[in-house]
């Protein structure tokens, strides 16, 4: 039987304790009730212990599938469904506040002092403190371009590199810390300093995708509400990442602090494998009525609602198919959880080797072209609205508008494609769900319908 401590940043005692049992499933306690949150919507604070089912939702989602994780499989003789043994070697820096420790080792996640604890990169650009007022793309210094390089190359860092955050995801990821001055640094060893952005480098034959990110990111930002994730380019050609902003940091007098932050599928207590509707079954699937219960668990369900189908919305008409459950946070900024900033905006659908299918259904349409008006109105309703009220038709038929208006502003010939993708999509839903709205002629994207992919 393996025992592990689990921490909070801040806690000097563990707040909890995850166990695995010789029949091999998992269970997980807490040791405490005077908590600032519970560590998940689905792992709500109490006497009694978390059976297999509920602790390893929430727990297997704090493993990465990437190199380090392979490297501890291997070198230890891990099986992968060995959550508690994987997260002795790999817990000391989950995602959030959150850290699992083997039992005794104390806590290893601590704020950050940005005069002391980290070590600048040479050369380092000088990231603005808002992102988006960065002008063009930000030069790329000797060490940063060598680490750039590897991540495109190898989707690791350099060799005799340490990793001060893994990272999960596709592409080669390091997790930076910008200074006071605006220059990029990496947490001294031991230090468990916290990072403050995530700087994402694709391959070579993907180079393109971090422009796309970037414009849709944006867009995302000025066509609905709700807080959306700062990012910036670094670099050009050949060479180019993506500078990611962490929403669950906070920089206060000097230090860095980490905010706790769960996905919807730890939220959920589902297994990464049923991040999509379509993986799910009754009862374990992530759906509109799933995150209708999440939204209520929020500090303003109302609010949280709103923003949430605002997201949606604006997700669909920028080819955004692929917002999963693992694509939407919960921030634990009081007792009560918020809703995290959009991030991850992908423009899925120019990319024909996946499904355009979405990653849940709205209403009865699992297509954006399929969506009409009275899908949006029973999609509201699972998630808690009223329905397609006036007030929002109104809103839709505005964001339409407004993707509308800013597709005509992406540079071309670059972002043409991006703004075919937001005309095509602005087309289909203002006439299947009768907005009326004009829309310009675009070229056709191709659309790949469930069954053509996975």
């Amino acid at each position: 039987m393996t025992t592990l401590d689990v921490y909070l940043e801040g806690a000097d005692e563990p707040i909890g304790k995850l166990k695995s049992e010789p029949n091999e499933e998992i269970s997980f306690s807490y040791t405490t009730s005077d908590l600032p949150h519970p560590i998940s919507v689905s792992l709500q604070v109490r006497e009694e212990p978390f059976g297999d089912v509920a602790t390893r939702g929430f727990f297997s989602n704090l493993l990465f599938e990437n190199e380090m994780r392979n490297q501890v499989m291997e070198k230890h003789a891990i099986s992968a469904g060995d959550i508690v043994g994987l997260l002795y070697h790999l817990g000391t820096d989950c995602p959030g506040s959150i850290s699992c420790v083997p039992e005794g080792a104390g806590p290893v996640k601590r704020p950050g002092l940005l005069a002391v604890d980290y070590e600048l990169m040479d050369g380092s650009p000088q990231v603005p403190e808002a992102l988006s007022d960065a002008e063009g793309p930000l030069a790329v210094s000797e060490e940063l371009a060598r680490f750039m390089t590897s991540l495109r190359d190898n989707r690791r860092l350099p060799p005799q590199s340490e990793d001060p955050s893994p990272l999960a995801g596709v592409q080669g990821k390091i997790a930076m810390t910008r200074l006071h001055d605006g220059r990029l640094a990496l947490p001294k060893k031991g230090s468990g300093a916290p990072t403050t952005h995530i700087l994402k480098v694709p391959q070579a034959n993907q180079m393109h995708s971090v422009r796309q990110e970037q414009h849709a990111t944006r867009l995302m930002a000025r066509i609905q509400k709700h807080k959306t994730a700062q990012t910036c380019v670094i670099g050009e050609g050949d060479l180019q990442g993506l500078l990611v902003e962490r929403f669950d940091r906070r920089t206060e007098d000097g230090k860095v602090y980490r905010i706790h932050q769960e996905d919807f599928c730890q939220a959920l207590g589902l297994g990464n494998t049923l991040k999509y509707e379509r993986k799910g079954e009754p009862g374990r699937i992530f759906d509109a009525h799933a995150v209708g219960r999440l939204m209520n668990a929020t500090a303003q369900p109302g609010k949280a609602r709103i923003a949430f189908f605002e997201i949606t919305l604006a997700n669909m008409l920028l080819g955004n198919s692929d917002n999963h459950a693992k694509n939407h946070a919960l921030l634990y900024t009081g007792q009560r959880p918020i809703l995290a900033p959009a991030y991850d905006i992908d423009p899925v659908m120019l990319d024909y080797s996946v499904t355009h299918e979405m990653s849940f259904r709205i209403g009865s349409a699992r297509m954006v072209d399929d969506v009409k008006k009275e899908d949006l109105d029973l999609f509201l309703k699972a998630i808690g609205a009223k329905g397609l009220v006036r007030p929002l038709a109104r809103r839709c038929a505005e964001m339409i508008e407004t993707s509308i208006a800013l597709a005509a502003e992406l540079p071309r010939p670059a972002a043409k494609q991006l703004s075919d993708v937001i005309l095509q999509q602005a087309y289909h839903l203002s006439a299947n769900a009768g907005f009326g709205i004009d829309v310009p002629e675009f070229d056709n994207v191709p659309v790949n319908r469930p069954g053509a992919s996975d």
